[in-house]
């Protein structure tokens, strides 16, 4: 059964479920109950007073008649008494007068056919509930009709003896047409009158809506449309000092500040990519030295350790024998600097592989080695027990790890820094057992406000414009590319650590 109604409510028009279709509604409702309820008063109130009105015309006027007749009842004038009933009977408003004893008998009525017949054979406007012995009020359609008793009074003894009993009946028919008429054109005009009421403030209600709030509305959906567009110089101009126009105000406010966050941003982007274009040429340069380096410094350690052999086999140059050592061994550094260069700056294609997560990071210390030095940094590498096997780049893992090593010595105290970097195999977890980079330094370590903003691009805390805020953003995307996670270890001792978590791999991909 919900499910019907849902269906029923899916196949509605969807101007069924907006704020204005709600707010129609409920101008609707409101209208009819404070129009509606009023009116039904009013005509409540009509109705009463008609027939309070009615009442009192049929008795005033029964009173009338009994008044012109009661001194020929007295005498017991027949005639008189007749000819008072016909000619009041002719007046406008009055129907039938009649005048009948208890059981029923007409005595005198306006109608002289009626006279010796029994009222209880003759067409009535309204069935009393009883023929004889109280006073009743019946109406029906234009007419209404009294009964009224009559008694036997003190002027009545000579002729009868028991007072206060009926003698007779008077019974009055008046016509209530023209009231009737009168009511009805009132009640008609009451009932036009709300309707129209209802319906122009529907209206102007209705109006007011869509000139003061769905207007206005439109505006701000357009200003959101268009920021949404990437238009920052669509402004929502909304006069005047309600609630829609501080929204509007608000919005031009934020909009502002957008266009000036996007201004700023696009010149930090453009100052990043100079930046890292500057960086890309230097790269190519210094890869070209190595490249020019690596030559000379190739015969320059050849012919050292072919002198260096000869004169070891002679007596008296062990001096030159151990200078020429000295040669040999400061050119070897040369010549693995620049290869370690040459390694780091060539492109090369993604090629993922079973690779040893060991050897990655020692190969990226290795590379990093104459900064370290130059710092005196010491770095601390504990290996798996066992061959670390991850499928991944090599290039890209040394790009990572090479990234951490960098941003530790930019902010680690010479002489006294301290980087610690472990590998941890973790067993079965939720699908595949993982391999657990820790990386950690001494340094002052990364403030708990920024800690959620490190991996953001171009978020950098180094000063002078040396960062460029994408080192952490690029080795991070580079650890999800190889379905692996990197996050920040929250510490409260100092230091940053760094947790990088990797599948473990076979021949054939991830365990």
């Amino acid at each position: 059964m919900q499910e019907t109604i849902l269906k029923l409510l899916q196949k509605l028009p969807q101007r069924f479920f907006t704020l204005k279709f709600r707010l129609q509604v409920l101008m609707s409702f409101l209208l009819l109950i404070a129009v509606g309820g009023p009116l039904y008063l009013l005509l409540h109130f009509l109705d009463e007073n008609r027939r309070e009105f009615s009442v009192n015309l049929v008795e005033t006027t029964t009173h009338a008649v009994y008044q012109s007749i009661f001194e020929d009842l007295l005498v017991n004038d027949t005639t008189a008494i007749q000819e008072k009933l016909e000619f009041i009977g002719s007046q406008p408003q009055i129907e039938r007068l009649r005048f009948y004893r208890p059981n029923g008998d007409i005595l005198f009525s306006s109608r002289r056919q009626e006279i010796d017949q029994r009222i209880q054979d003759l067409p009535s406007p309204g069935a009393f509930s009883e023929i004889a012995g109280q006073e009743a009020f019946s109406k029906s359609d234009q007419v209404i009709a009294h009964r009224h008793p009559i008694y036997v009074q003190q002027e009545c003894l000579p002729c009868h003896t028991e007072t206060g009993s009926v003698i007779a009946m008077l019974d009055i028919q008046v016509g209530l047409s023209d009231s009737e008429q009168v009511y009805a054109a009132i009640k008609q005009f009451t009932t036009l009158s709300a309707i129209l009421i209802i319906v122009i403030l529907w209206l102007v209600l209705n109006l007011l809506y869509e000139n003061q709030i769905e207007s206005r509305l439109k505006k701000i959906i357009r200003g959101f449309e268009a920021l949404a567009g990437g238009d920052f110089s669509h402004p929502v101009h909304i006069p005047g000092r309600h609630e829609l126009a501080n929204l509007a105000q608000k919005f031009n406010h934020t909009v502002a500040e957008l266009r000036s966050a996007k201004e700023q941003e696009q010149k930090l982007m453009e100052e990043h990519l100079e930046r890292a274009d500057r960086l890309v040429t230097l790269g190519e340069v210094a890869a070209e030295i190595a490249h020019e380096v690596n030559n000379p410094a190739g015969i320059i350690l050849t012919r050292a350790e072919f002198i260096r052999d000869e004169l070891e086999t002679q007596n008296g140059f062990s001096s030159h024998v151990e200078d020429l050592g000295m040669i040999v061994k400061q050119t070897e550094r040369i010549a693995e600097t620049t290869h370690n260069i040459l390694h780091y700056a060539r492109k090369r294609d993604r090629n993922f592989s079973l690779i040893d997560l060991n050897h990655v990071i020692q190969q990226s210390i290795k590379m990093l080695k104459p900064r370290l030095r130059k710092k005196n940094v010491t770095i601390c590498f504990e290996t798996a027990h066992s061959p670390a096997m991850v499928r991944g780049d090599v290039n890209q893992l040394e790009q990572v790890f090479c990234n951490l090593i960098n941003n530790s010595l930019d902010v680690l105290p010479p002489d006294n820094g301290r980087i610690d970097i472990q590998v941890r195999f973790s067993p079965a977890e939720i699908s595949h057992t993982r391999y657990r980079v820790f990386f950690q330094d001494n340094g002052p370590g990364i403030p708990a406000d920024i800690s959620d903003d490190v991996f953001s691009p171009f978020f950098t805390t180094k000063k002078d414009g040396k960062g460029t805020g994408l080192g952490l953003f690029i080795a991070r995307n580079i650890i999800l590319h190889h379905k692996g996670d990197m996050y920040l270890e929250k510490k409260t001792n100092g230091g940053a650590a760094f947790i990088i978590e990797l599948g473990a791999g076979n021949g054939n991909g991830y365990v």
